[in-house]
């Protein structure tokens, strides 16, 4: 904003106070008024009696400052309180945790009066106020709104608002941040104009205006650079990607040989995709799902719909004169890529569809037929493993892409496939990203916003709920272990997840080993195995298939199946230590589970039964994109999906759950790039 360095003449200030702001991450005038108020006080109304304060809402009052003592607590933390008196002599207690300099602040106004400003809290027949400002000039209660500011670095807030006001002259060097037609379009007031009223607000519209300002240009920014970054992919791969127009007849053919019916909300989305490849330019869509709502089948049906469809018709194309396309689904693992190739060979033998398996566990020689024949055109359909994206595999006409789990890639093995690996025809493809972790629509918006998103948040008629409950107690416990022995004379299977691999003497957690041994006595002589992320990845895809066989029964395992596994015959999923994962990973466990025609069941053991806010939504819902509107709620977005982008700034103003407000940004962000073409 401005960058001029923040000097002791500006601030008229000491050296030890420019370091301390330095420490703080403030360097410069402008960073110094971006530190945005934390709060407001409305001193239009200041109270002289405490029958007058309302519990709801924050309270300006004029006291008398009657004593004050500091002391340390059990936890060695300092406490600080207060009694105040107000004009009836009534008296009301403050308190305030670790205000290290605050008692000598305030130590020469005992018997005076003061303006104390904060919430308070009814208990115990009293009202305490806690943690609130306190302002010792009493000219300043006719201010109408006062800003406070968090302490930066330990520099209190008085100091910070005293020095901002030296700032006011750089305000009017404040740069335009959004496009002249949108500030008509919304009659905005200018950036420099929202910046005084951050800090110089004559009242609560003042407030109201530059907070919708500039929440909208936080936002902006952030979604201007992405839409661009699509609108520039549109223009790069233009001319270089075959349109094959949605045949919708074919499309009821294949439909009807699935097994099942697809749900509304894959027929929306299958249409969505189809629509993306009439395009002459490279579709870029993230599909988002809940577990077992069946995403897999719309990427199915458009890749026979595109191969069928291309060597029907002549189409306009980088393409040779009939040569048709390929086609590559990209799997997290090998097991769950073993599982798409045989679950999808019915359907593509119908069509005559040539399709290969490339995973890890092929022998050379085997690697080597599979890699000539995609770089001839021998083969059609692809399945594989992210791990070969790094070996010398090269395509022919590579023209469409779908990237199962997505987010477990990292973005340079995503470019490669998406710039069509090498194609000899230079052809570049349709890019399909799937993700099967729920995330609220605003988050996703803004964590993958150069690519469109489709949702399918419905779930098969025929699922069924997993039961899902809480042990609560020791006798809880033994009651679920029966439970489990007598699922097990059934020969059903169960999961067991714990959060450590090995036994820890600072963290005291349950871990999957030590709970190994244990399952090992309680369920003998069912077979139980270990699972965990030490083990190299073709001894784990060994214990999944045997897992799968039916030939382990109880398995002991870390996060690690967390990645999707399909073994119908389990029924049972318990989780130690419960409380400390998210309910992201939570819901992911527990439909590890509920794949086959059995009910299931879901038992989460939390520590010393301590049962969390987290763990009651658990029992309350198994719809997936409902935790994560929770999730969302108990913690800061980036930490949810364990994704923190180096370039998106941290938002000051606007909020990420505002779904109306990014939507109708990103519409305006549209319409200029469409208006440019």
């Amino acid at each position: 904003m401005i960058n001029v360095n923040l000097t002791k003449s500006i601030l008229g200030t000491t050296d030890n106070y420019i370091k301390a702001l330095e420490k703080g991450g403030i360097l410069t005038v402008g960073d110094l008024l971006a530190w945005y108020p934390r709060d407001y006080e409305d001193r239009t109304n200041v109270l002289d009696n405490f029958s007058l304060i309302n519990i709801k809402e924050k309270n300006t009052i004029l006291v008398k400052l009657i004593s004050l003592n500091s002391q340390k607590t059990g936890g060695w933390k300092l406490l600080t309180k207060a009694v105040i008196e107000d004009k009836n002599w009534f008296l009301s207690e403050v308190v305030w945790f670790n205000r290290k300099y605050l008692a000598t602040q305030l130590k020469p106004y005992e018997g005076k009066k003061v303006i104390v400003s904060g919430k308070v809290k009814y208990a115990f027949w009293k009202v305490t106020f806690q943690s609130p400002e306190v302002e010792t000039d009493l000219s300043k209660t006719g201010w109408e709104i006062v800003p406070v500011y968090s302490d930066i670095n330990y520099i209190p807030t008085k100091w910070t608002a005293w020095k901002i006001v030296k700032l006011k002259k750089y305000i009017s060097d404040i740069t335009e941040d959004l496009p002249e037609k949108i500030i008509k379009k919304y009659d905005f007031i200018s950036k420099k104009e929202a910046i005084y009223k951050v800090h110089f607000p004559r009242n609560k519209h003042d407030i109201e205006l530059w907070q919708y300002r500039l929440a909208y240009g936080e936002l902006f920014e952030i979604n201007y650079k992405a839409i661009s970054h699509k609108y520039a992919n549109f223009e790069h791969t233009e001319g270089k990607s075959i349109a094959i127009k949605l045949n919708s007849d074919l499309v009821k053919e294949i439909l009807s040989n699935l097994p099942f019916e697809l749900t509304d909300h894959q027929k929306i989305v299958l249409f969505q995709v189809l629509k993306d490849m009439e395009k002459t330019h490279s579709m870029q869509r993230l599909l988002e799902w809940d577990v077992w709502t069946g995403k897999t089948a719309v990427a199915l049906v458009a890749g026979i719909h595109a191969i069928v469809e291309s060597n029907r018709s002549p189409y306009p194309s980088p393409l040779p004169k009939g040569e048709g396309i390929q086609v590559a689904i990209m799997a997290p693992t090998e097991i769950l890529a073993r599982q798409h190739f045989e679950d999808m060979q019915d359907l593509l033998i119908k069509y005559n569809i040539s399709s290969h398996l490339l995973v890890w566990s092929l022998t050379k020689k085997q690697k080597e037929v599979v890699q000539a024949d995609i770089k001839t055109w021998n083969i059609d359909f692809v399945i594989w493993t992210h791990a070969l994206v790094q070996e010398s595999v090269s395509f022919y006409n590579l023209w469409f892409v779908v990237v199962d789990e997505q987010h477990r890639f990292w973005v340079k093995q995503r470019e490669v496939l998406e710039k069509g690996f090498g194609n000899k025809t230079w052809l570049m493809p349709h890019n399909l990203n799937m993700t099967a972790t729920p995330i609220p629509r605003t988050l996703a918006l803004t964590l993958y916003w150069d690519q469109d998103l489709s949702v399918i948040s419905q779930y098969p008629k025929w699922r069924k709920d997993i039961y899902t409950k809480v042990a609560r107690t020791d006798t809880h416990r033994y009651e679920v272990e029966n439970f489990i022995r007598a699922e097990l004379e059934k020969w059903r299977q169960v999961f067991w997840i714990s959060p450590l691999v090995e036994e820890s003497e600072k963290i005291d957690l349950a871990n999957a080993i030590s709970t190994y041994e244990s399952l090992l006595e309680i369920f003998h002589p069912y077979r139980t195995w270990l699972l965990h992320w030490k083990m190299k990845a073709k001894e784990k895809d060994a214990i999944m298939k045997e897992f799968s066989e039916n030939k382990i029964q109880v398995l002991s395992s870390t996060s690690v199946v967390e990645v999707w596994v399909n073994i119908p015959n389990a029924t049972i999923m318990c989780i130690e230590w419960a409380e400390r994962f998210w309910l992201s990973q939570l819901h992911q466990f527990r439909w590890r589970v509920g794949r086959g025609e059995h009910q299931s069941y879901c038992y989460l053991f939390p520590s010393k039964w301590n049962t969390t806010d987290r763990l009651k939504a658990m029992e309350s819902t198994n719809n997936g994109f409902e935790l994560a509107e929770i999730d969302l709620e108990l913690r800061w977005p980036w930490e949810v999906y364990w994704v923190r982008q180096s370039w998106v700034p941290d938002l000051k103003i606007a909020d990420l759950k505002d779904l109306e407000l990014i939507s109708q940004i990103r519409k305006d962000i549209e319409e200029m790039f469409e208006k440019k073409k």
